[in-house]
């Protein structure tokens, strides 16, 4: 793979998506200066051709694309906006993409600042899981400038199966947060099912085994099977995570009146879990909730 044979590429955050995305943008030979508020992160990928920056500002002032994967709203302003970002360096002619989950509001201020300095920005968050990212098979959900989402296509094809386009300004935002609400509810609603096979006798891997083979199988339950039926709680997105992405979602639709009654539903079943030091945990952990009920030290 050597599709990005001569691209200069700066990316900032190197977590637990972060780092296999990056691995795949060398793996196509691309140029890549990384930072990350933990400089010991970057180590892994060094002695797989990657150079370590300072901060977001060095990789500005070097790279002709700029991307990004962190955690929430506040370290995505803090890696553009704040002293050492990226907008104290990007110029003319330059792209910033941003791979996370955030708020439109925040986008949106990122927006404005890389307009200021005539820059590019796309917003461009990702739906899968660490496995998915290793393997090349996101989906992206992307909104920006015609001209610069044709201009970094080949790049997005590396990062991940298919993008989508959404619309020229926050519309991928918004999208992603669509997505993650079915993806908040899902393990909760499948615990539910679970708890009621339990009730009448059937196994738990056969009914895990059953859901995953029927009309209700989705991409989703497909590489978590493994994982409910083995009962191996093992972070690919942790519940911490999700609660987050919740908050979001939860915060805009009060701004927006939609009704959400059982996204806030999954947050506290969220909140509880977390509440128990459990919140490091994947987020298919909130399947056992009913066993929170039944018993009182659920495996």
């Amino acid at each position: 793979m050597s599709t990005l044979q001569g691209w200069k590429l700066g990316w900032i955050g190197v977590g637990r998506m972060g780092t296999p995305l990056c691995r795949r943008l060398l793996e196509a030979g691309a140029e890549v200066v990384a930072t990350d508020i933990d400089p010991t992160r970057l180590a892994a990928l060094a002695g797989e051709g990657l150079r370590p920056a300072v901060t977001a500002a060095a990789l500005a002032q070097e790279a002709e694309i700029v991307l990004s994967m962190v955690p929430n709203d506040a370290a995505l302003l803090a890696a553009t906006l704040g002293p050492g970002g990226v907008t104290e360096e990007i110029r003319p002619g330059q792209v910033f993409i941003d791979l996370s989950t955030v708020s439109p509001a925040c986008s949106a201020q990122v927006a404005e600042a890389m307009a200021a300095r005539g820059a590019d920005y796309l917003r461009c968050p990702v739906s899968g899981s660490t496995s998915t990212a290793a393997a090349g098979t996101l989906t992206l959900f992307a909104s920006g400038p015609e001209h610069a989402l044709d201009r970094c296509a080949p790049l997005l094809g590396v990062l991940g199966k298919e993008t989508l386009r959404c619309g020229a300004a926050e519309e991928a935002r918004a999208v992603k947060l669509m997505v993650n609400l079915v993806v908040a509810l899902t393990p909760a609603v499948i615990g539910e099912a679970l708890a009621f096979g339990g009730r009448l006798g059937l196994d738990w891997e056969a009914m895990v085994e059953a859901l995953s083979k029927s009309v209700v199988a989705s991409p989703l339950l497909t590489y978590k099977a493994a994982m409910l039926k083995a009962r191996d709680w093992t972070p690919a997105a942790d519940l911490d995570l999700i609660a987050k992405d919740l908050d979001l979602a939860l915060a805009v639709g009060q701004r927006e009146g939609a009704p959400m009654p059982l996204s806030a539903l999954a947050r506290q079943f969220a909140t509880a879990y977390q509440a128990s030091g459990e919140g490091e945990l994947d987020f298919f952990r909130l399947a056992t909730w009913p066993e929170r009920l039944l018993a009182p030290n659920p495996r």
